[in-house]
């Protein structure tokens, strides 16, 4: 009792359900389990040709939805405002997704220079992707890549609590989305704007296009700006 009451109120606060971090993580971790069962077979050709790298998966997917998640979530509520008019929440709730995908753009982009491409060298051990995948990142590359968009996103744009949640869970969902095989197919369907599975899948096995994830795909978008061809 005497510990639990020593706790720091952000700790103690991070890894309750009062915080919506933890109901994201929880969803997330959930919805992995369940898109690697629909994904089985390719699970399976990885943990058997590479049982350390799966087993690596699996612990770095629960640290960082289970620990460094809900922690990050905890931290930005000090910037939300209190709850928006709807048309004013669904303006927030888009704002902060663009400046997530323009945030890890930007990352991504430098995570793949010769500098600080150690940040990112157990995310690209996955020429194949799998659900699992998605949030089997280095803590420095969940921290910078994953953490930091939304911290400073929020930091500026400050939303309220209704649409960092729609925000953040439409960004984890997709995540996972953009790491499941069996839809890379059918993702070539999507509008041109979004980052598709077979964007990402792409760029794990050349490592030199589509850095943009997991929503917006700022490649594009910069292509349209700048391109004059």
């Amino acid at each position: 009792m005497l510990e639990a009451s020593l706790a720091p109120p952000l700790l103690s606060r991070a890894f309750s359900w009062e915080n919506d971090g933890s109901w994201i993580s929880a969803l997330t971790l959930a919805l992995t389990i369940a898109l690697e069962l629909w994904c089985l077979r390719a699970v399976l050709e990885l943990s058997a040709r590479r049982p350390w790298l799966y087993a690596q998966a699996v612990a770095l997917n629960l640290l960082n939805n289970c620990l460094l998640g809900p922690l990050a979530y905890e931290f930005v509520q000090r910037f939300l405002s209190p709850p928006l008019p709807p048309l004013q929440r669904a303006i927030s709730t888009c704002l902060v997704l663009l400046g997530h995908a323009v945030g890890y753009y930007a990352a991504h982009r430098l995570m793949h220079t010769r500098a600080m491409y150690w940040i990112h060298t157990f995310h690209h051990k996955f020429h194949m992707v799998i659900p699992s995948a998605a949030n089997a990142v280095s803590l420095a590359e969940f921290t910078i890549a994953y953490m930091a968009p939304f911290v400073l996103g929020c930091a500026l744009l400050q939303p309220d609590r209704a649409s960092l949640f729609m925000a953040v869970s439409f960004i984890s969902l997709n995540n996972l989305l953009i790491h499941t095989p069996k839809l890379e197919q059918l993702s070539t369907l999507l509008p041109w704007w979004a980052v598709s599975t077979a964007d990402h899948a792409n760029h794990h096995r050349k490592q030199t296009t589509h850095y943009a994830a997991p929503t917006i795909s700022v490649d594009r978008l910069l292509a349209a700006v700048f391109d004059k061809n």
